[in-house]
């Protein structure tokens, strides 16, 4: 006689699959200025201006431009009507370190100009964080819950027409929400 687990299941009701039918899809907004400022002065020595609009930002809406684009691989979401992506966290499924699962986001930008540039990945979600992997290394930033807004920002030098390639992958415990990818030339 084998000994199976015993399954069990969670009953519902039509009230509670009609709420869960209906989840909305958390609120993910871009950092305001003050925000960025203190983020360049953590990254920057010098003081820098950081003008009104980006250079390139790419949403679920909007994942491309003539500055670059937004690939992404294995996607949770993509979901247009809130405007976000959402990511599933990357987990590792094998023995090697080239075994994983999840979410990856591709960003490629094409510079106007000769300059520095800040790089900021917006994003929420329950013990996530966000990491972005480029010429600067691995820059990261934690978020601790789902009404938490969070920013994960880079710098990079570039000179007119130079390519920027990045990546940027969630780790936490279930998903992670990608707002936004902001590109601007600072001053």
């Amino acid at each position: 006689m084998s000994s199976r687990p015993t399954e069990t299941f969670e009953a519902f009701t039509i009230a509670t699959l009609q709420e869960r039918k209906s989840a909305r899809s958390p609120l993910v907004k871009a950092t305001d200025r003050a925000k960025l400022v203190e983020a360049v002065a953590r990254l920057k020595a010098d003081k820098v201006n950081i003008p009104q609009s980006a250079t390139l930002s790419l949403t679920a809406r909007h994942p491309f431009d003539a500055a670059g684009y937004m690939d992404m691989y294995r996607p949770g979401r993509w979901d247009c009507e809130s405007n976000l992506v959402f990511m599933d966290v990357i987990r590792q499924v094998g023995p090697s370190v080239g075994e994983w699962e999840g979410s990856v986001a591709y960003v490629r930008f094409t510079a106007p100009s000769n300059g520095s540039y800040l790089v900021v990945g917006n994003f929420s979600g329950y013990q996530i964080t966000m990491n972005m992997h480029g010429p600067w290394g691995n820059s990261t930033a934690y978020c601790a819950t789902t009404s938490d807004h969070a920013q994960a920002t880079a710098l990079w030098n570039g000179t007119a027409g130079g390519t920027l390639s990045f990546t940027v992958n969630m780790t936490g415990p279930i998903i992670g929400y990608l707002e936004s990818i902001q590109i601007y030339l600072l001053a």
